[in-house]
């Protein structure tokens, strides 16, 4: 009773441990961190860049793309740059264009008006005077040749019509009837007229009787008369602004002589005429010309501004300030940044972390329901493992001041710790029902219970302790935060099956079957693996081989079909940043320089060195400047900071070293280097082999065998290749969604580590039944029959926990809830029953090959 008393104090002690942390459980979501950036050794190039930048880097402000669609875009855009007057758009760069324009413009023309201006006063104020003589000169004109009319009327005209108007037309008539009895009609016409009117004959030189009523003969006599006192030249001048007016006479003798520029306006000008109206005019077809001749900008004139725009429907803005995260009203625009995409996906993950926790507790309660058929231990299973998450939540709270806490880390948390947490209860309850049923008391079943875990969990918990906890060895902080979370969940998954299960097995006894007396072994499933044992006794090399043909078929598939992105956004739910990131990656490519990243050198880098910065893909432009001892080149690319084609970026500046080096590379190329060489290529070029290596010498010492281990992993590397082949087949075939290059690492990690499990328990059972007596056939018919049942239930639990993370928003989670849940279920129903009896059955003797040779000792 003293170590049953030490079990419940201990119990007690783990128990009161959890609560307490459990209380600080919530405060995890405030410390978690999304940026792996943020959690990188020091010593890393990128890392190293950065302190050289921020050693030398002045204050100042800082560009952010904002992507305004919808309706009303201009308008947006105008607000957006009311709010943040220094916002660069379409319509900000139209408007200082349209500015630089008018002013151009204005400019042209208030230099040309000036001009006229000046030309006009001077053709007006000349011309004036011009214009006062020939109206004088006209006006004699007119008076002249008025008197011409009167005098030809006053005789020819009275001659001709033989009467007399007055008294001084009758004594011409009376002298010309006196006179042209003697001379003929003109001499008397000429004689009466001198008598009559005074010395007038001398102005009707050419007239004659026949053409006196001729307008000839007025312009001769009225040249006659001008003769008198002006040249024949005045005389001309007079007759022809007489005829055409005095302006348009002066206009005509002037329109050659005058300026082109000025002509049009001559008329306007002239005898001192309208000059505000003249200029008036001139400046309005000035204006007019020029603008027709150089129309006004527009946003599509302009290239900077129309690579801003696209189709009316979609705007990028660049909006400069200080702020790290400006709040930028989303009705005006979405931001594209890093920054506000991590911020909506941490909100994202919280809301689905919430969700996910109810929905696995519901489902595995549901599930627990049905496999156990009983009530009290699903609840005693459930609230144990929920005290048990929480417990960990809080230690993670703890602690993240000493180790930071990933936000993968508290995601992944949920599905690990029920998963392996109900699956370990499940069979320990399960087999204290056994050994009730076979007549042992409450506290001798418990002995056998805790001897069972201490031998098949510590096992199974050391496996997934190595496969999850191999994460810790990474160089990335933030993935050694995934590994020592895993070994955290693992030691508090161990506390609580090895303390606090059985001290409410004491505590309890059999009431943990409430309302039933026991569990019962669901018989439909027990039929059912007995005929699949059966099967792979009878036929194993058949069940072998079809296994080896499914598995190497699912890896060809893989290998021509496997479509891996290392783009975390590709993972990101579809959030309206990411919708603003596509579209800015989409149609602003030139104008969106989103990523960066920095050479920097001792020396002033070489030209060549430049030209081939400017062969980069997605190259949009760079800048060179010295910061400090370091030359830096800043080079701007149109990708995410975590696009795959950074990947391709980095490697062509890595062989440039070769030629121009050496220098330092740094920013989005250099850190996605860094992630996906630490992570994936590692991964699978090294942490792959020390997680096999370290399970199969576990299992192999623990196991007593060198064929089990091998054979066992060999059977979880099937499962991993059917389940992500059905991944790809249905995300990336059916769904067009690339796999996310952390889903075969987790994938791995996760089934080495759980994928053991089932396989530990049968192992462990085969061994108990072969000690007991039985031949191996039929220890392995009876061992996967008496736990088959227990261990499908399971792996519908373990089905259960992982699927829930279809829920999530994230695909990363998706993906890896789809493929983990699938490979629980094909290791439990095809793997276990089938493929491993079969295995089991050719290796024979050679199973419990050992050290010290046989572990089992048998006659074969």
């Amino acid at each position: 009773m003293d170590a049953v008393k030490r079990l419940v104090i201990t119990a007690t002690i783990v128990v009161l441990f959890y609560i307490y942390l459990a209380l600080l459980s919530p405060r995890v979501f405030d410390v978690l961190i999304y940026d792996e950036s943020k959690l990188m050794p020091p010593d890393i190039e990128p890392k190293a860049v950065d302190a050289i930048l921020n050693k030398t880097q002045s204050g100042g402000l800082k560009s952010l793309p904002v992507v305004i669609f919808g309706p009303g875009v201009e308008e947006k855009a105008r607000n957006l740059s009311r709010l943040f007057p220094n916002t660069t758009s379409a319509w900000s760069i139209l408007d200082t264009a349209q500015k630089i324009y008018r002013e151009r413009l204005n400019k042209v023309v208030e230099n040309a008006t000036a001009s006229f201006r000046e030309g006009a006063e001077k053709i007006a104020n000349s011309t004036q005077k011009v214009c006062e003589d020939l109206n004088r000169l006209v006006e004699g004109y007119r008076e002249a040749q008025e008197r011409a009319r009167q005098l030809l009327l006053g005789t020819y005209g009275v001659a001709a019509l033989g009467r007399a108007v007055d008294n001084q037309t009758q004594k011409f008539l009376t002298l010309y009837q006196k006179y042209v009895a003697t001379y003929d009609v003109d001499a008397a016409v000429r004689l009466a007229a001198d008598e009559a009117y005074g010395n007038v004959s001398r102005y009707l030189t050419g007239v004659t009787w026949k053409n006196w009523a001729s307008l000839e003969a007025v312009e001769n006599v009225t040249d006659a008369i001008l003769a008198t006192r002006l040249n024949k030249t005045m005389i001309d001048i007079a007759r022809a602004a007489a005829t055409v007016g005095v302006r348009q006479y002066l206009y005509i003798r002037l329109i050659n002589q005058t300026p082109p520029l000025v002509r049009p306006y001559l008329p306007y000008l002239i005898c001192g005429g309208d000059v505000e109206k003249a200029v008036e005019m001139f400046k309005s077809d000035l204006i007019r010309n020029l603008t027709a001749q150089y129309p006004p900008p527009t946003i599509y004139s302009i290239s900077t501004a129309a690579e801003l725009v696209y189709q009316d429907k979609y705007a990028l803005a660049v909006v400069k300030t200080s702020e790290e995260m400006p709040n930028v009203p989303p009705q005006l625009g979405i931001p594209v940044s890093t920054s506000f995409l991590l911020k909506s996906f941490s909100q994202i993950v919280t809301e689905d972390v919430s969700k996910i926790d109810r929905t696995t507790a519901a489902a595995l309660f549901t599930v627990l329901l049905y496999v156990m058929g009983t009530l009290a231990a699903p609840v005693l299973i459930i609230s144990t493992v929920g005290l048990t998450y929480l417990g960990v939540l809080g230690f993670f709270y703890q602690i993240h001041e000493i180790q930071k806490i990933y936000y993968l880390t508290v995601y992944m948390a949920a599905p690990v710790i029920f998963a392996i947490g109900v699956d370990y209860m499940l069979l320990m309850i399960s087999r204290y029902a056994e050994e009730r049923a076979l007549g042992r008391d409450k506290t001798e079943a418990v002995k056998v219970v805790r001897r069972y875990a201490n031998r098949a969990i510590a096992a199974s918990a050391a496996v997934v302790a190595t496969s999850l906890g191999s994460f810790a060895i990474s160089r990335l902080p933030f993935m050694q935060s995934i590994g020592i979370g895993y070994l955290i969940t693992t030691l508090f998954v161990v506390l609580t099956v090895f303390f606090i299960l059985p001290t409410l097995l004491y505590l309890l006894g059999d009431r943990v079957f409430w309302p039933k007396k026991t569990i019962a072994v669901h018989r439909g499933r027990s039929r059912l693996l007995e005929k699949a044992v059966a099967t792979a006794l009878k036929r194993p090399l058949l069940v072998a081989v079809a296994a080896a043909l499914v598995t190497l078929l699912s890896f060809l598939y893989l290998v021509s079909t496997l479509r891996i992105t290392t783009n975390p956004i590709v993972a990101m739910p579809e959030t309206q940043y990411k919708k603003a990131l596509e579209i800015a990656t989409t149609y602003f490519k030139n104008a969106t320089a989103l990523s960066t990243t920095y050479i920097v050198m001792k020396s002033p880098p070489p030209p060549e060195l430049l030209r081939e910065v400017e062969k980069l893909p997605n190259y949009v432009n760079y800048t060179l400047e010295k910061r400090g001892d370091w030359y830096v080149v800043t080079v701007k690319l149109s990708l995410e900071d975590t696009s795959d084609a950074l990947l391709d970026v980095y490697r062509r500046l890595d062989q440039l070293r070769a030629h121009y080096g050496p220098y330092l590379i740094g920013g989005a190329a250099s850190w996605k280097n860094v992630v996906f060489n630490e992570i994936y290529v590692k991964f699978w070029s090294f942490q792959i082999y020390v997680v096999i290596a370290a399970v199969i010498l576990i299992l192999a010492f623990l196991l007593k065998s060198f064929l089990i281990p091998i054979r066992l992993v060999a059977t979880v590397l099937m499962s991993i290749a059917w389940s992500l082949a059905a991944e790809v087949a249905l995300f990336q075939e059916a769904m067009g969604q690339p796999t996310y290059w952390m889903v075969p690492v987790v994938l791995f990690a996760f089934l080495m580590a759980i994928g053991t499990d089932y396989d530990i328990f049968i192992i462990t059972r085969i061994r108990e039944e072969i000690e007991k007596g039985l031949d191996e056939k039929e220890a392995i018919k009876t061992a996967v029959v008496t736990t088959g049942p227990i261990i499908t239930g399971a792996a519908i639990i373990l089905a259960a926990a992982f699927s829930t993370l279809m829920l999530s928003q994230v695909l990363l989670l998706r993906q890896i809830g789809f493929t983990i849940a699938l490979a629980a279920l094909l290791d439990a129903f095809i793997i276990r029953p089938l493929v491993v009896p079969a295995l089991i059955t050719l290796a024979g003797k050679y199973n419990w090959l050992w050290i010290t040779g046989y572990s089992i000792r048998r006659t074969y």
